[in-house]
């Protein structure tokens, strides 16, 4: 058991209050410091009228200040040998660990993560594209709702969304890229994690974070020039070809393919940055899921530790 005694010199207090420390020695396994105050000045300031000061350092049981007498010291020990006894006891012994629905709920999910992930972002995806299918059936009641819906995430201009039948996808090109591009590759990472694809097997590596900087970087710049004006024209006389930077907007004009590729690409980066370091977190979770079920848990965990007195 650690003492730090707290002092200075020509204090008689203290020099009583060693010596039956010094007796005491023995009896508890006393490692007893002596710290003089006058070589810190914030310690003096702190110590300088309740010198001495008696201090365990192995567990929080308070402090013993002056006047100190023999008993209040044999008392004070005591109770710090019981504290580390109990303390030892705590850590030695395990609880089973019981797992909750949540808990099952949670552990599945971390399971089929992926899965459910590939579901939504083709449901997402996809639904802008049935929106003119529903219109041009004249079902204008499915049609209006995700009309409605999407345009909370999309502008919905004319000469930057496809059409089906006449009628305008939900969708802008740049957004399908995005989501229908993590929806595909997804899919290849599936293919590399689940069935060992040789070929795919960087997939399952983390991309470094510059890397996926760069590959969202041409959306973000394609997007910014595109929301300041600096590249569409509504002059509809002019043809839609790559010599005429300005227009593209139809399908497979300059412009049209480039929201169609900076949104792969950051769909790519999107995918070969995040889908990894969430299988990595999942897998760690789950492991430390499995310790704790076989072993059980450190009732010390469970258990705060003793506090200043």
């Amino acid at each position: 058991m650690h003492v730090n005694v707290y002092s200075k010199p020509g204090c008689h207090l203290c020099e009583d209050a060693l010596q039956i420390i010094d007796r005491m020695t023995a009896q508890y396994g006393l490692d007893v410091t002596e710290v003089n105050i006058l070589d810190d000045m914030e310690m003096y300031e702190q110590y300088r009228d309740i010198i001495p000061v008696v201090e365990v350092t192995d567990v929080r049981v308070g402090r013993l200040v002056a006047p100190i007498t023999e008993p209040e010291l044999q008392a004070y020990f005591t109770m710090a040998q019981h504290a580390i006894l109990d303390r030892s006891r705590l850590r030695s012994v395990v609880v089973p660990y019981r797992e909750s629905a949540l808990d099952r709920l949670a552990a599945s999910i971390g399971r089929h993560w992926l899965r459910l992930v590939l579901i939504a972002m083709g449901i997402f995806s996809g639904l802008p594209w049935l929106a003119p299918i529903f219109a041009a059936l004249g079902w204008w009641d499915l049609a209006n709702p995700l009309y409605t819906a999407y345009a909370l995430t999309c502008h919905q201009l004319p000469e930057r969304a496809g059409s089906v039948f006449g009628y305008q996808v939900a969708f802008c090109y740049r957004n399908t890229a995005l989501y229908a591009g993590v929806f595909l590759f997804g899919i290849i990472y599936g293919l590399a994690r689940d069935r060992g694809i040789k070929r795919l097997s960087w997939i399952t590596r983390p991309l470094v974070w510059w890397g996926f900087v760069l590959m969202i970087l041409p959306l973000v710049i394609d997007g910014i020039t595109h929301t300041l004006g600096l590249r569409d024209s509504f002059d509809w006389t002019l043809d839609s070809t790559f010599g005429s930077f300005y227009m593209g907007s139809q399908p497979f004009g300059l412009n049209w393919w480039l929201r169609i590729i900076t949104g792969l690409l950051a769909a790519f980066g999107t995918v070969w940055f995040a889908f990894p370091r969430m299988q990595r977190a999942i897998d760690e979770s789950e492991a430390l899921r499995q310790m704790y079920k076989s072993r059980g848990v450190p009732l010390a965990s469970k258990v705060s530790q003793p506090q200043q007195i």
